[in-house]
């Protein structure tokens, strides 16, 4: 590989890969209304000449490079959050261009390193720069909402096992090679509803659940540091009541809590340790399902356990990482991880597929109002993305 060579493609794509994202963000994709811009995506692959557009059942759409034995992926999400409630300067749902930079919803998360993806690929193949690989490009859906849920949907359906997985989030052009972890664990607390006039004669579940809630913010305050990705964390997010009148004792109390991982923690550990807080034995204790309906009117939902994960910085796949940037810019990387979750979760969490990350733009800017990308971080990302590919 010759740095110079994917520097100058890049560089002459860079019209048509900005113009692709301004189309892109300038479709509005919340999430489970994603159809209008996979189709757009879809586009783009035939006019890139991708070997195979796939369209599998959840509603992914997916890029194919090659017949290698090995198999490398690149996954950016295509849903966004909604801009309700924001106050923008410009049209969130109309790219716009100014001093350098694209503003508009999605730019950095997740359309901007999609784009880079898509068009890293179509370098990758006219450079020949990966041939014992069989590249798939992915354009995942409903990220947003449950992370890794879609993702694992495609490998599933393909029976895909990844060599190599890369999750093109914003990291601010440095290499992640893990990150936290997320859960929304749900406590329930059943009551005996009586007429609040003789409150004295039933259980009340608000009370019952006090107790937990005010051992809760002392538990956040212990959770143990993990070396290389801190400390936990757990608040709660929401409690939500059941009940027959306002004249009435509740028949139950919700709190739904979000609860932040490290490696340390585990699917059984998560639990077990709410037991042990104040009346965490007179509740129900479980994982939060998402369900929704998905823009293939396909009824679709998730467990919200989303686990942390840490590639060591030996792996080849990082060393892959840190040559291909050093050949490309001349300089080290910066190799770190993530404070956030992201489709990796299912790929290095729970399937222990080999998963780094990279990616545009300020992680700041992540669902804020005024969200932008660098045009130039764009040709960056794209270059990155290809060299590691060849590195490989």
């Amino acid at each position: 590989m010759k740095s110079e060579d994917i520097l100058s493609v890049v560089q002459t794509e860079k019209n048509n890969l900005v113009n692709f994202l301004a189309d892109i963000v300038s479709i509005e994709s919340i999430t489970c209304n994603e159809e209008k811009v996979v189709n757009r995506v879809k586009k783009e692959m035939e006019f890139l000449e991708y070997d195979e557009i796939i369209s599998d059942n959840f509603g992914n759409i997916i890029g194919r490079i090659g017949t290698g034995s090995k198999i490398l992926v690149f996954d950016a999400h295509l849903d966004v959050v909604d801009v309700e409630g924001q106050d923008w300067d410009t049209d969130p749902f109309k790219a716009v261009i100014k001093d350098g930079k694209m503003f508009g919803r999605g730019t950095i998360d997740d359309k901007g390193p999609f784009a880079c993806t898509l068009y890293a690929g179509k370098i990758i193949k006219d450079l020949n720069l990966a041939d014992k690989y069989t590249i798939y490009v992915v354009g995942s859906i409903v990220e947003e909402e449950c992370e890794g849920l879609a993702l694992g949907a495609f490998l599933k359906e393909y029976k895909i096992s990844p060599d190599c997985v890369v999750i093109a989030e914003s990291s601010e052009l440095e290499i992640c090679r893990g990150h936290k972890g997320r859960a929304q664990i749900t406590a329930t607390f059943k009551g005996e509803s009586v007429h609040a006039s003789m409150h004295h004669n039933g259980i009340n579940p608000i009370e019952t659940a006090l107790p937990f809630l005010n051992g809760l913010i002392e538990f956040d305050k212990k959770i143990p540091e993990d070396d290389e990705l801190g400390i936990g964390h757990i608040t709660a997010v929401d409690t939500r009541c059941e009940s027959l009148s306002l004249s009435s004792l509740p028949t139950s109390a919700k709190v739904v809590m979000d609860r932040r991982t490290t490696t340390l923690d585990s699917y059984e550990s998560l639990i077990a340790e709410l037991k042990k807080l104040p009346n965490g034995d007179k509740c129900k204790l479980e994982y939060a399902d998402w369900k929704d309906t998905g823009y293939k009117g396909n009824k679709i939902s998730g467990e919200e356990y989303f686990p942390a994960w840490v590639l060591s910085e030996d792996h080849p796949l990082i060393q892959a990482g840190v040559k291909g940037y050093k050949e490309l810019f001349k300089k080290d990387p910066v190799v770190t991880t993530w404070g956030f979750s992201t489709n990796g979760n299912y790929t290095m969490g729970k399937n222990n597929f080999p998963t780094v990350g990279f990616g545009p733009g300020e992680m700041a800017l992540c669902h804020l109002a005024n969200e932008h990308v660098v045009l130039d971080d764009l040709l960056t990302a794209t270059a990155f993305y290809a060299g590691l590919a060849a590195s490989l």
